[in-house]
């Protein structure tokens, strides 16, 4: 974990800019920590973030506001792709043991399958309880 001055030190900016690099992902998106006394503590992936920002400022010569929206915006696509493939292969996952399943039912003989009928108390005829009682006699 790295302080402000620290972080700052080590992107070679102020930690002036490194607050406004901050603010401006933080606007898009991202959540920085803090230590104790509120204190802004960096880890590593957050320095890869600050200067993930930096390089997309400098090479596209955009405002720190917008280049981080640009980056919030290719890491929220990321997001719901790493989603979307998760998705896809529980849903393989799925697919394959229904299918394994329907193998097996198919292969019992039709004696090994238990006919289901529904427990003896939801045959018997419902009681009418207190006021129902009082009317119906």
């Amino acid at each position: 974990m790295h302080t402000t001055k620290e972080a700052a030190a080590a992107l070679n900016i102020s930690p002036t800019t490194l607050g406004k690099y901050v603010i401006a992902l933080e606007g898009a998106g991202f959540r920085f920590e803090s230590g104790k006394r509120n204190v802004r503590m960096f880890d590593e992936k957050e320095m890869a973030t600050l200067r993930q920002m930096i390089e997309t400022a400098a090479s596209e010569d955009l405002p720190p506001g917008q280049a981080a929206n640009m980056i919030g915006q290719t890491a929220y696509l990321s997001l719901i792709e790493d989603r979307l493939s998760a998705i896809e292969q529980r849903q393989e996952h799925l697919i394959h043991l229904y299918d394994n399943l329907s193998s097996q039912l198919a292969r019992l003989p039709a004696h090994h399958i238990p006919d289901y009928s529904p427990p003896s108390f939801f045959l018997l005829p419902r009681r009418k309880a207190g006021f129902l009682n009082f009317l119906s006699k």
